[in-house]
């Protein structure tokens, strides 16, 4: 079975005559788009377009793509909107201790003191760090994303073992 296409930008409109693209990432964040070579464009009227992509350069908060084999903005204006799709697989290797969210997505969250605080449904990308949201029987916790709190992150085991600051919890709400 094929690994499931992840949204990693949608395109938000062109750039130029030359048939530049600009592109919104998605939770993944701008350096995959940077840095990806093939994607899978999922477009409005249901139809996916395999393409490659010729050149990247970051643009504002935004990236511009240029696709190979795209050479003027009438061949590529009618991808505005549509999504930038990958496979897992295709993504860039990321270096020891650091996670795609797709892979966090889901993780039971363990705390040294509390236990089982919850699932990680979300995270948030602040200018310091991201934080972690999770959702559980003490309600919505928010965990920043550093080291000082994040003890062991085990993906075969679906699990994330932290440990909380004193008072992040309210035991009795």
């Amino acid at each position: 079975m094929a690994d499931p296409l992840l949204h990693i930008g949608t395109i938000t409109g062109t750039h130029g005559l030359r048939g530049d693209l600009k592109v919104h990432p998605a939770d993944f964040g701008l350096q995959i788009l940077l840095e990806i070579g093939k994607v899978v464009l999922s477009c409005a009227d249901g139809k996916q377009v395999e393409v490659e992509v010729a050149k990247a350069a970051p643009h504002k908060h935004s990236a511009l793509l240029h696709l190979k084999g795209f050479e003027h903005i009438n061949s590529v204006e009618h991808f505005v909107n549509a999504k930038l799709m990958v496979a897992a697989d295709h993504l860039p290797e990321l270096d020891e201790g650091e996670y795609y969210w797709h892979e966090l997505e889901g993780l039971q969250v363990v705390d040294t003191e509390l236990g089982v605080i919850g699932k990680l449904v979300a995270m948030l990308e602040t200018g310091a760090h991201d934080i972690y949201v999770v959702d559980g029987d003490h309600g919505e916790v928010m965990i920043p994303a550093v080291a000082a709190f994040i003890n062991d992150i085990d993906l075969h085991a679906g699990q994330m073992q932290v440990t909380l600051p004193a008072g992040l919890v309210d035991l009795n709400g």
